[in-house]
């Protein structure tokens, strides 16, 4: 159901707020499916969203089990501006 709201959703920021709530274990399965679906709605933020989010998770992880750094901190500013923009606030990077 939740990858079908993906294709149904009325506008990129629906779209984005369906990505921003999807479980990982369900984004990182269908990975290619979900960014396929953003790039045939010409929704090319979601689908970097996408590609950055299976990067993330299939990143090597620390001594104390965190991201490295940079990944992390590139991957947090995406996701806050990706969230912005679900939101409908002016500056949130969904394009």
């Amino acid at each position: 159901p939740i990858i079908r709201q993906l294709h149904d959703a009325d506008g990129d920021a629906a779209r984005a707020r369906v990505l921003l709530a999807m479980p990982d274990a369900l984004l990182l399965k269908y990975a290619r499916t979900l960014a396929e679906a953003c790039e045939k709605a010409r929704f090319h933020g979601g689908a970097e969203f996408v590609l950055r989010r299976v990067t993330a998770m299939r990143a090597t992880r620390t001594a104390d089990g965190l991201l490295p750094a940079h990944l992390a901190d590139d991957f947090e500013q995406f996701r806050a501006a990706f969230a912005a923009f679900a939101r409908g606030e002016p500056g949130g990077g969904g394009r």
